[in-house]
């Protein structure tokens, strides 16, 4: 099987796609069904959060990556132990030739079974090199619910060039020993009450590092010494001017990052502050920290993706296809780094300052995940910048806080487990309906249900079921079922594949059925049909937007509801007006084509080479289903659709947004919901026309001769405040005595900023010595202002814009300027009374 996505589409539980088996992990808890028992791929894999994390490992162990291959083969029910050990001995003893003498083998402690088949299969490991180890090491669970098993490992002893001390053992932390593979025995299942039960078929989960392996072959000391980083690192030493051989942990860094950023990118991922979106930020500021060890103060990660696209693009042929968007989106987050990284400078310097004065040397560990945390600064960076200034860091704080995040983080991602039902069910399948057919129903034969009262979860199982179970983003169907006499009634709310069953979960009306019993299954058609008339819809969305933006466009997520879809795309940055118009004229001109939609069933490979489109992020069998509208639109789609695209009705795009760095939505809508927005949007220019007392035609002229005169006006009231507050005296604003100063405060509250630089100005003006502090709320933003008359600055060595440096951060702002004037904004939740004090005290202390 190819590599799955990086981005676990279809996995909720799941940052990254972390282990060969995610994408079979519905086959394992029975979710899905295969016409295959055995598998074998090459997954594309990042650990870099969640359980599997390795990120602050990265480059400084010559093992550990934040991306790389995964080797693994699979049995789902198939063989078990002793084909898996005998498979793998094989493997690495025949095909691979390594040392016999040099490799050692690990099982879970209890496991008898795994340890004398290795004894058995490998009687070259009888001298003592298969150890036994506990949970820890040796047993694999796939989450807190779901398989799980003893597992068995598969170690290369390096030699003693890597070390002598008793650390340096299997399953240690050193490099001495490499563990390269992972045989997993899936023979158990923990329930949700905890309760670990046999799993009715067992299965084997393997996974092999190919990079680790690839190290042992080309007998190198390192992970980042195979032929595969070779180009990359010489890539970054030219890019930096730096030597590999003095900064071997920063290159090793930045290569490793590189190849997680451009996997990731290329595979539909965007930069932000939550989710992927927020490790892939991390992933890219960690980089952009140890290229300025390298010297490299400007952007130039992106400038590396050449190197790699050369390197790896033949076998994965999405970065060559991405390589434009992947330069871009790096590019502008390395930019924003760069003004991140100033900012965080700012705040830095300025909690050194404040523990320096309170006479301490440790910056506190709040401080310190405020850094990582808002500002992206590794620990590392902060603790570098402590040690330059003689100062620590509080590691158990930071710890603390992280852990409080996580914590928060968990509770507050749903989970989106399944449990799935425990009883027998028996095989069903999914009977496509053609639209003509659907007002009909269909006859089925009940094969299995529970309607007893004392379960919420009631449900039912058909031979054949005409009810979608959700997929490829279309949601799942509802409707009815029904006997012949009206005496038994199911209102079907989702319909939900397990193994080789569809199970109908919905609400008991009224009666009952029994195994065997006909009964008729009738979809929601209303519903059916606004679902499909949007699922084709998205189709042609699709297309008119790789019309319009270009090749680069792939789909990064959809859903498709009876009440609108949603399509997420990658691409660099927001579209304009008229690209939106487009699309909407695109789509419509197809509608109004009145095309038919062709559905064609085929091999997979025979589909792509008639140009079909693999939609991201879904499985595929042999055979597949090609939808089709014209030379338009044509992909490989499982869903449902209309007949004729002009069954769609209207379209409208309602929604165009980022949801991260080189991600961006849009949302539409057709049919009723369509005609309800035409008509909403006529009876609104209906109802304007009439308040301007124009005709519709010329209300939009109206409207913005009504703007204009209103922004005139606007113009002259804020003239004559300010005018009026330049010369308000003490009238305007609290004011008190600090010594030999007047001190002037006013909260304006909402405002312009006009009127409060008029009032701040006119106390500069003032001959005695005064420091006057502004606050006041603009375009919802809060806005400080300060003056100091040049008597203050003269006779009382005031300096408001240090002063207002060091406090607004406190505040949550920040902010600076001259002795005598100075700006910034602080956090809207801020206190005036609070920040005046504290002015106030700052003042009284210096004065």
């Amino acid at each position: 099987m190819p590599s799955s996505p990086v981005i676990p589409y279809n996995d909720p539980t799941l940052l990254f796609t972390n282990a060969g088996m995610n994408q079979f992990k519905d086959v394992f808890t029975g979710q899905r069904a295969l016409p295959y028992s055995r598998a074998t791929s090459s997954q594309k894999c990042i650990r870099a959060g969640g359980k599997h994390n390795d990120l602050d490992n990265v480059g400084f162990t010559a093992r550990h990556h934040t991306f790389f291959e995964m080797l693994g083969n699979f049995s789902f029910g198939d063989y078990f132990k002793e084909e898996a050990i005998s498979f793998a001995w094989e493997w690495i003893t025949k095909n691979l030739q390594l040392d016999q003498s040099r490799l050692w083998v690990s099982v879970y402690e209890d496991d008898d079974e795994a340890y004398n088949l290795w004894e058995k299969i490998a009687p070259e490991l009888k001298n003592g090199r298969i150890t036994r180890f506990g949970k820890k090491d040796n047993f694999w669970t796939m989450g807190d619910i779901g398989p799980c098993g003893p597992c068995s490992e598969i170690h290369f002893d390096r030699g003693e060039q890597y070390g002598t001390s008793p650390q340096d053992v299997v399953n240690g932390e050193t490099e001495r020993f490499v563990e390269f593979w992972n045989l997993v025995f899936m023979q158990f299942e923990t329930l949700a009450d905890g309760t670990v039960v046999d799993l009715p078929k067992p299965s084997v989960d393997t996974g092999a590092g190919l990079e680790r392996i690839a190290t042992l072959m080309q007998n190198v000391g390192s992970n980042y010494e195979i032929d595969l980083f070779q180009n990359i690192i010489t890539a970054i030493s030219d890019a930096t001017g730096s030597q590999y051989k003095e900064h071997i942990t920063s290159h090793h860094v930045v290569a490793d990052h590189l190849r997680a950023l451009t996997f990731a990118i290329a595979d539909g991922a965007g930069i932000s502050n939550e989710g992927q979106g927020y490790v892939l930020r991390r992933i890219l500021r960690r980089a952009s920290r140890h290229g300025r060890l390298l010297g490299m103060e400007e952007p130039f990660i992106y400038k590396l993706v050449p190197a790699l696209v050369n390197e790896m693009g033949s076998a994965f042929p999405e970065i060559v296809e991405k390589q434009s968007h992947i330069v871009k989106v790096i590019r502008a987050e390395e930019d924003s780094f760069g003004r991140t990284l100033e900012n965080g400078l700012e705040l830095f310097s300025s909690v050194a300052k404040k523990i320096s004065a309170s006479g301490s040397t440790v910056i506190p560990g709040d401080e310190v995940f405020k850094l990582y945390d808002t500002y992206g600064f590794p620990v590392d960076l902060t603790e570098i910048m402590a040690t330059e200034k003689g100062m620590t860091i509080d590691l158990v704080g930071f710890e603390k806080a992280m852990n409080k995040q996580k914590e928060q983080s968990r509770s507050g991602r749903t989970s989106q487990t399944v449990e799935l039902i425990r009883d027998e069910l028996p095989d069903a399948k999914w009977m496509r309906q053609s639209n003509h057919e659907l007002s009909v129903g269909h006859k089925a034969k009940v094969l299995a249900k529970n309607l007893d009262d004392s379960i919420d979860n009631k449900y039912i199982v058909l031979d054949e079921s005409p009810f979608y179970i959700e997929s490829g983003g279309q949601t799942h169907d509802s409707g009815l079922v029904t006997n012949s006499d009206g005496s038994f009634e199911f209102h079907v709310n989702e319909s939900r594949q397990q193994g080789n069953s569809i199970i109908l979960f919905g609400t008991l009306v009224k009666g009952s059925v029994n195994a065997g019993d006909t009964v008729t299954a009738v979809v929601d058609i209303d519903r059916r049909w606004a679902i499909m008339r949007n699922h084709t819809a998205t189709h042609l969305t699709h297309a008119a937007l790789r019309e319009i933006l270009g090749d680069h466009i792939k789909q990064s997520g959809s859903y498709v509801g009876p009440d609108r879809l949603r399509f997420d795309f990658s691409h660099h940055q927001p579209m304009t007006v008229e690209e939106i118009k487009r699309v909407e004229e695109i789509v419509n001109q197809q509608i109004l084509s009145a095309t038919e939609v062709v559905t064609d069933e085929m091999n997979i490979d025979e589909a792509r080479k008639t140009g079909a489109r693999a939609l991201f992020g879904e499985k595929y069998g042999e055979t597949v289903r090609v939808v089709s509208v014209a030379n338009f639109s044509k992909e490989l789609c499982g869903g449902t659709h209309v007949d004729n695209t002009a069954q769609i009705g209207p379209f409208f795009v309602t929604v165009e947004t980022g949801i991260a760095s080189g991600v961006r939505r849009i949302e539409a809508i057709t049919g009723s919901e369509a005609v309800n927005f035409m008509l909403s949007a006529k009876q609104f220019r209906r109802e304007v026309a009439e308040t301007l007392g124009r005709s519709e035609n010329d209300a939009l002229k109206a409207v913005k001769q009504l703007r204009t005169e209103t922004l005139e006006l606007q113009k002259e009231i804020k003239k004559v405040k300010a005018e009026m507050f330049s010369h308000s005296g003490p009238s305007i604003g609290s004011e008190e005595k600090i010594g030999a100063l007047t001190f002037i405060t006013n909260d304006f509250e909402d405002t312009d900023r006009d009127i409060m630089s008029a009032w701040v100005d006119s106390q500069k003006e003032r001959t005695d010595a005064v420091v006057a502090i502004a606050l006041g709320l603009v375009n919802g933003k809060s806005v400080y202002i300060a003056s100091a008359s040049a008597k203050a600055v003269s006779e009382n060595s005031v300096h408001v814009g240090k002063l207002s440096q060091a406090i607004l951060p406190k505040f949550g702002g920040r902010g600076g300027g001259k002795p005598n004037y100075a700006q910034g904004g602080v956090a809207s939740e801020t206190k005036s009374q609070q920040l005046f004090d504290t002015v106030k005290e700052v003042l009284q202390s210096e004065v």
